[in-house]
């Protein structure tokens, strides 16, 4: 009778630690969700107003060469 008990004692165990990891996602999750809500709430106020970023200018190359792919008659020849 001790084997299957200790069987579904281990059962138990396994279940546990699964929920375990289970239970911490959540919490991680959670706290996502609440301080995305608080932003929304802040958003949502009457006196909010969007503050600009300042944009960096690019940066220049130094090979003087335009980023991206070349054109088709460059590369044919």
């Amino acid at each position: 009778m001790a084997a299957p008990d200790l069987n579904k004692l281990q059962q138990i165990l396994a279940s546990a630690e699964d929920n375990e990891a289970v239970i911490t996602q959540i919490r991680k999750s959670f706290a996502k969700v609440n301080e995305l809500l608080s932003e929304i709430n802040t958003m949502l106020e009457p006196g909010y107003r969007i503050e600009k970023k300042e944009r960096k200018p690019r940066a220049t190359s130094s090979t003087g060469k335009r980023p991206g792919r070349p054109k088709k008659n460059a590369s044919a020849e």
